[in-house]
């Protein structure tokens, strides 16, 4: 017999007595504060990581090129896309043209709120797929906290990169499609913000295409025009910033993915950088959790209610989320642990952020003390942000990092001249380039610090020529096409200069820059300034060098294509005999 004090249970439909309503409204909005508890978490936690990177500094001196009138480039007058994130970038440039703060404030901050937003609206969409069976059901959210206790979220949150956007994209997206799980159509607006994934990172395109396929396959009876209006909607902003790319960059992707060779598969390094990203937290644990104690009984019950768009979203979420990440581990994951392989996990999570307290779901329960261990113990050494070694925790602005007005690397280029990382060289620049000319192994600081030098991004990220050499053997990625010196001298120099190798710092980078040759300095520099001047070449500089004009954008559209197999041989030798000697 039940106590006469006892709240009854209310079901949807059913009137409230005031009582019970007032009583009811407390113990919900009291859950309501559980379930925000993982977004405070992460929030904390990437607050207390907050900090900048190299690649993020990327991003602001491409920002500070649009906002300065020069179109998003790295180096003034050469259009290369050197972000990976359009969308990203273009975001920083309204924050930066509508606000007072500094770029590198605007770009931590953003990505914090962001990666929080993400959660919160993951959170939404997950309590909506579940769909609970009383409106006062009590809800966990225990996949929340798998994403929200992780230091690797906290770190990459900020660091200027895109991540923050991505997660922000991803919570929106499970939002926006458990609401049109209802039944109804899917709105316009959802539709462009599905669509926006190829516009965040060229991988993360496999949402979209995921996404999109599942609206098509719920509303394809609706007709034809229903489904141009779900395609278009979706990929009409996709499709005209690729066809910019083509015309503007004369390319398919963005540069860094010639860089890194992203249709290349580097297994081997993509498995280790799994391993780095799953065994020191334990990951495997609360990821076993979830698909067995969450996913497994979630699919049963919507399965058994016939409740096929609900199924079909987590299904969509579960699989493409661990498709990315084989696609991570195939191109040999990212020099930065764990940061390519968080979406994926964030995606296959989020489905079941929250959970209701119901007898099917108890299982996941096992998550919290995993969460209570990694919340405080659970590290890798890979945690601490850290540019080319140095520590750079909660470092933001360029004084932070010793580049500000009188930091010790910005006094290493107190004159102007042609620099090889800091080191002056005896010689003089090219006709045409600006005072300050520098060729770098890592641009970031020093791009972002000398906006109105000439970098050479000696790695490729913001350099065409070295983006499209062969890659001759793997090593760490992104870092495994380091420009040879020859070509940096014929690049860079008047060629009256002559330099010899002894000019350079002995030591170098940690990865190759030159490898065994047979021919001496001086003439492997000779023959690549000949190279320079040969007409393939001199015809791939003219398509992201010269004037652009309708007939230019036109040309570049034809030559983007022939640009994604055109590789340069590292070897001046070797370039010349393939490109001249005909």
């Amino acid at each position: 017999m039940s106590s006469p004090l006892a709240v009854p249970r209310i079901t949807r439909g059913e009137a409230r007595p005031p009582l019970v309503s007032t009583l009811t409204g407390w113990r919900r909005n009291r859950w309501t504060l559980l379930l925000a508890l993982p977004v405070v978490i992460l929030w904390i936690g990437a607050w207390k990581y907050h900090w900048m990177s190299d690649d993020g500094f990327i991003n602001l001196r491409v920002t500070k090129q649009v906002l300065a009138g020069h179109g998003p480039v790295f180096n003034r007058g050469e259009r290369v896309e050197a972000t990976t994130s359009p969308l990203w970038m273009y975001l920083l440039v309204a924050a930066g043209a509508l606000t007072p703060f500094r770029l590198e404030w605007i770009a931590v901050m953003v990505g914090i709120a962001l990666t929080g937003f993400g959660l919160a609206a993951a959170i939404v969409g997950s309590s909506r797929l579940v769909r609970a069976r009383a409106l006062d059901e009590v809800m966990i959210p225990l996949g929340a906290l798998v994403v929200a206790v992780l230091a690797p979220m906290w770190k990459f949150s900020s660091g200027g990169l895109e991540n923050g956007l991505t997660f922000a994209w991803l919570g929106a997206c499970l939002w926006a499609l458990a609401h049109w799980s209802r039944g109804a159509p899917m709105s316009v607006p959802a539709l462009v913000l599905i669509g926006l994934g190829p516009l965040i990172r060229p991988d993360i395109s496999l949402f979209t295409v995921a996404f999109v396929a599942l609206v098509l396959r719920f509303e394809w009876a609706a007709g034809w025009r229903r489904r141009v209006v779900v395609v278009s909607a979706a990929l009409a902003l996709p499709l005209a910033y690729q066809v910019f790319r083509m015309g503007y960059y004369a390319s398919l992707a963005p540069n860094p993915a010639f860089a890194k060779e992203a249709s290349s598969a580097y297994w081997s390094a993509g498995w280790t950088y799994l391993r780095r990203t799953i065994m020191p937290y334990g990951l495997w644990f609360p990821l076993g959790v979830i698909a067995v104690a969450a996913y497994f009984p979630l699919i049963v019950r919507l399965q058994r209610s016939a409740r096929r768009r609900e199924l079909g979203v987590v299904l969509t979420f579960g699989i493409v989320g661990i498709a990315h990440a084989l696609y991570v581990i195939r191109v040999g994951g990212d020099f930065m642990n764990a940061r390519l392989l968080l979406p994926s996990l964030f995606a296959f999570v989020v489905p079941a952020a929250v959970v209701p307290v119901r007898r099917m779901f108890l299982g996941t329960l096992l998550v919290v003390p995993w969460a209570i261990v990694a919340l405080v113990a659970l590290r890798s050494v890979d945690d601490q942000p850290r540019t080319f070694g140095k520590d750079t925790m909660n470092a933001v602005t360029l004084s932070d990092f010793g580049w500000g007005r009188n930091g010790r690397f910005r006094a290493q280029y107190s004159r102007p001249g042609v620099y090889y990382t800091s080191v002056l060289l005896p010689a003089t620049a090219k006709p045409g380039e600006p005072p300050l000319v520098i060729a770098a192994y890592g641009v970031g600081e020093v791009g972002y610090a000398f906006p109105d030098a000439y970098v050479l991004d000696a790695l490729g990220l913001g350099d065409a020529f070295t983006a499209h050499l062969h890659l001759v053997r793997r090593g760490i990625v992104a870092h495994e096409k380091a420009l040879p010196l020859s070509w940096i001298v014929a690049r860079l120099t008047d060629p009256a200069t002559q330099l010899q190798s002894s000019d350079f710092p002995q030591g170098g980078p940690l990865f190759p820059v030159d490898g065994p040759s047979s021919f001496p300095f001086g003439e492997r520099v000779s023959q690549a300034r000949s190279v320079l001047e040969c007409p393939t070449l001199r015809d791939f500089f003219d398509e992201y060098r010269g004037r652009l004009t309708v007939g230019r954008f036109a040309r570049n559209l034809g030559a983007s294509f022939s640009n994604w197999g055109f590789r340069i041989p590292p070897e001046p030798h070797d370039a010349y005999e393939k490109y001249c000697r005909r």
